[in-house]
């Protein structure tokens, strides 16, 4: 009796001994599949969350980091030709304005308006009163260039980091549109 006691036992073990380290195993699966994605949940939460460090306190402040159309020293000359800022921001509002014009005809205004907004939209600004000072007059001296004469879209085209690009689109806008 003893023996076939031992023998049943000695049978039975290595099924108890599986469904136990199964159920240990399956728990263990669960622990760590359960530990690494809480910390993979984390990770690609800290990883896709705006920085904290990077919010400004005055969220009214502007990044004064842009893409500049002009060389590095064109700035100082430009400012001296300009006229008053408010003047000028005033000019490149109304010029920015949406006019109740006939649909189909596009006017000089219009095409300059139109590149004048790629350029803020290039910076993220939608609106010609958030602009900078040197961005307010870098559209001003564009805005000159675009409806200025060959010779003097020529010198102007000197402040520019690529003249050539800004006088072949300047051609372009002067250049009738074929019906």
């Amino acid at each position: 009796m003893k023996r076939r006691l031992l023998l049943s036992l000695a049978a039975l073990s290595p099924g108890v001994v599986v469904i136990t380290l199964q159920e240990l195993a399956v728990s263990m699966a669960f622990l760590l599949l359960g530990l690494f994605g809480a910390i993979g949940v984390a990770a690609a939460a800290l990883a896709l969350s705006p920085q904290m460090a990077e919010k400004t306190i005055n969220p009214s402040a502007r990044s004064t980091t842009y893409t500049s159309l002009l060389t590095s020293s064109a700035l100082s000359d430009i400012r001296k030709l300009a006229s008053d800022l408010l003047v000028i921001r005033a000019q490149l509002r109304s010029l920015l304005s949406p006019a109740s014009l006939p649909p189909g005809l596009m006017t000089q205004d219009d095409q300059v308006a139109m590149v004048l907004s790629q350029i803020m939209a290039r910076w993220g600004v939608t609106d010609v009163l958030s602009l900078t000072e040197d961005q307010t007059l870098e559209l001003w001296i564009v805005e000159r260039l675009m409806r200025a004469s060959p010779a003097e879209a020529g010198a102007l085209a000197g402040y520019f980091s690529a003249p050539n690009a800004m006088l072949t689109m300047r051609d372009s806008l002067v250049a009738p549109i074929p019906a």
